[in-house]
């Protein structure tokens, strides 16, 4: 591959070059633009979306998720191997030529490992807005509690009462306006009145009532326990991801360039210091010079890029033959997704159209595992089978309905890391999902909880079949665990691969500022940093995240 001139790369150096255009990427460009910190390049591996964006376009449809044409298709392993155990082993012993470099340590080439390794489709976003263009628009803050968990690693700076703040300054929130929302920030959050949610969703709310969940309106107030509707970012059923929210207005502005279709391989050191990144425009590698280099790429992209321009496990780096530039055992590492165990049902005829909103209510409670609240339970609705990942529609059933269990605070984690220093090899993804006992014990009584109220009378006489589960197989407590831990999915909330901490802390990848530990000028902002996973979906704490982040960059 050649080197040649490319418009980006004839700036002598950019101020800021950002990697990836995603939820937090297009916060933090946008930002920075209009604070006038510099000339920003913001680069993105995937396309631009489509400007004016019809209603009818996928990435503008609310009701759905978007699971092909943009994403990166990566395949995870839901649980973990001894792939990367290996590798650390290969380079203490020497590095990429110790005996047994080319083999799998299993007895079979690398395509058979990687066979047994990769089973799961896990889309992220490849696009301008990143994962909230694909997502389910939904809006859910994290927990104080979480908040506690960032202070308890070290990140004083990131507790409930100093994160409130940029919550409310990225959101306009028109249903509760006052002292904890914002109402003039570029987010629209709404919510469904109760009078109008689905019938479906109407039967889980009043069966939560009766089982003595009580009502929440506001999810987002901080609260815990309680049944109410989810806020999201969604107008008249059109998704507003972080893309038309934040940086559509700042596109015109003269020191911000976004440039699509752009990959970056890895960042360039003179030393410790980042002084830019090497990237694939129109398939030419191309050196781009910068100031700051600032790493949006997500969960599985930040640790890859990073792993790649030699900051990560020393031992990993020699094994693939890429020179250390940082010893960082913790990039990687931490990585952790919301399991998940939903049950499928069949609607009565008439109950589910294709097209309705597909999340309106959830219950967040006891499993009953203690007496912690650990579970976010609601209905997935007018579902069409043929857009469910992993779902055999063996039975013929064009709609479905699931209940969703989701465990909020998973003991669990995986690592993402490379098995090769080409830089078109997929990273090796493994989610660790059920590796601790007790996040299999919680959303096993999860499970039991949610079969409560799939048979409440509200819901049973609109749902003609359950897929799997029945009373007989609820019963059987080793039925439910093994059912558990072969259904159990995750929720597409990558986080935690870089956590942030103190230098102190040996698996800290970056400071509360998001500065990568042993280098200069060099900055993460994406989920990557989360030193614990929120109890919610992830997106609107990645939005927080950068905002706060931005502003800490300016001053």
């Amino acid at each position: 591959m050649t080197t040649t001139p490319d418009p980006v790369a004839a700036v002598r150096a950019w101020e800021y070059v950002i990697v990836g255009a995603g939820s937090a990427g297009a916060v933090t460009a946008a930002r920075l633009a209009a604070r006038d910190s510099g000339n920003v390049l913001l680069l993105e591996a995937g396309c631009d979306q489509p400007r004016p964006r019809d209603r009818a376009h996928p990435l503008a449809d609310a009701s759905r998720l978007v699971l092909a044409g943009y994403n990166w298709d990566y395949r995870a392993n839901l649980r973990t191997s001894g792939r990367l155990e290996d590798l650390l082993a290969r380079g203490r012993a020497g590095g990429p030529g110790a005996a047994g470099a080319a083999g799998t340590g299993a007895g079979g080439g690398r395509a058979a490992a990687r066979a047994l390794w990769e089973r799961f489709p896990y889309q992220l976003g490849k696009v301008v807005g990143g994962g909230s263009a694909v997502n389910g628009a939904i809006a859910l803050r994290g927990l104080p509690r979480d908040f506690a968990a960032w202070e308890a690693h070290g990140n004083p700076d990131w507790s409930w009462e100093r994160v409130l703040p940029f919550y409310k300054d990225i959101e306009n929130d028109a249903d509760f306006p006052g002292h904890l929302h914002g109402d003039s920030g570029p987010l629209p959050i709404r919510r469904t009145p109760r009078e109008k949610v689905h019938e479906l969703d109407a039967a889980f709310w009043e069966e939560c009532n009766r089982q003595g969940v009580a009502d929440l309106p506001d999810l987002n107030s901080g609260e815990e326990a309680g049944v109410g509707p989810i806020p999201g970012n969604s107008v008249d059923g059109e998704r507003v991801d972080a893309a038309t929210a934040f940086l559509a207005d700042s596109r015109g502005l003269p020191n911000l360039r976004l440039r699509t279709g752009a990959r970056v391989t890895r960042v360039l050191f003179e030393k410790n210091r980042a002084v830019g990144v090497e990237a694939e425009l129109d398939g030419r590698l191309t050196t781009i010079r910068a100031r700051h280099v600032v790493l949006s790429a997500g969960a599985v992209g930040t640790p890859v890029v990073l792993q790649r321009s030699g900051v990560g496990d020393a031992g990993l780096l020699r094994a693939l033959g890429i020179a250390p530039v940082v010893d960082l055992p913790g990039v990687g590492r931490n990585l952790v997704d919301h399991p998940s165990v939903v049950i499928w049902s069949r609607p009565a005829d008439g109950v589910c159209t294709p097209g309705l909103p597909w999340r309106q209510v959830a219950a967040r409670m006891s499993s009953g595992y203690d007496g912690e609240v650990d579970v976010q339970v609601g209905l997935l609705n007018n579902v069409e089978s043929h857009t469910v990942p992993g779902f055999v529609d063996r039975l013929g059933w064009p709609l479905v309905v699931g209940i969703s269990v989701m465990l909020m605070r998973p003991r669990s984690r995986g690592r993402v890391f490379l098995d090769s220093a080409d830089p078109h090899a997929a990273p090796v993804i493994e989610l660790g999902l059920g590796t601790d006992a007790e996040d299999v014990e919680r959303l096993c009584h999860g499970v039991r909880r949610a079969w409560s109220f799939l048979r409440s009378p509200g819901l049973a006489s609109r749902l003609t079949r359950t897929q799997f589960w029945s009373d007989r197989t609820i019963a059987s407590e080793g039925v439910v665990r093994s059912g558990v831990r072969h259904i159990m999915n995750p929720g597409w909330h990558a986080a935690g691969s870089c956590r942030m901490g103190p230098g102190t802390d040996p698996w800290a990848v970056a400071d509360q500022e998001g500065r990568v530990h042993g280098t200069e000028n060099l900055r993460i902002a994406d989920a990557s940093l989360f030193p614990a996973i929120p109890s919610a979906p992830t997106n609107l704490t990645t939005l927080m995240l950068a905002e706060k982040l931005a502003r800490s960059m300016k001053e």
